[in-house]
C-alpha cells in the first residue's frame, strides 16, 4: 500500500470516528435544551403556585388551613412590587426643607458669613 493509500485509509477511519462523536454532541445538545425547557417550566409553575397561594390568603384562607388541606407552602415569592416601592412619598424628600426666601445667603454661617457678600454658587465654598 502506498503512502497516499495509507493516508486516505487513516483519514477515512478518523472521519468515521469523528462522525460518531458529532452525533453524540448533537444528542447531548438536544438533551441540554430539553433540560433547560423543563427548568423554565418548573420556574413558571412555582411562580404560578406562589401567585395563587397569595390570592388564597387574600381570599381568607390561612396558611395553616392550606397546609392542613395538604398544600405545600410555595418555595418562591409571588411576583409583585418590590418591598418598599409603595406609592407614598419617600421620607428623604419629605425631610429636605424648602429654600428660604433669603436664598443661599440665609444659609451661610461662620466667620466669613456676611449679609453684604453674595452667596457662592458652590455650597460650602464662601464667596470672595
Amino acid at each position: 500500500m502506498s503512502y497516499e493509500e495509507e493516508l486516505a485509509a487513516v483519514q477515512a477511519e478518523a472521519q468515521r470516528l469523528l462522525n460518531g462523536r458529532l452525533e453524540i454532541v448533537a444528542e447531548l445538545k438536544g438533551a441540554e435544551s430539553a433540560e433547560r425547557e423543563a427548568e423554565l417550566a418548573v420556574q413558571s409553575a412555582r411562580t404560578t403556585k406562589a401567585t395563587v397561594w397569595a390570592r388564597a390568603l387574600k381570599a381568607g384562607w390561612s396558611e395553616s388551613e392550606l397546609l392542613r388541606l395538604g398544600f405545600k407552602k410555595p418555595t418562591v415569592k409571588a411576583p409583585g412590587r418590590p418591598a418598599g416601592s409603595g406609592t407614598k412619598k419617600s421620607k428623604k424628600s419629605a425631610a429636605i426643607p424648602a429654600p428660604s426666601a433669603g436664598g443661599d445667603a440665609a444659609l451661610r454661617t461662620g466667620p466669613h458669613a456676611s449679609s453684604s457678600q453674595p452667596a457662592s454658587d458652590t455650597p460650602g465654598v464662601p464667596s470672595v
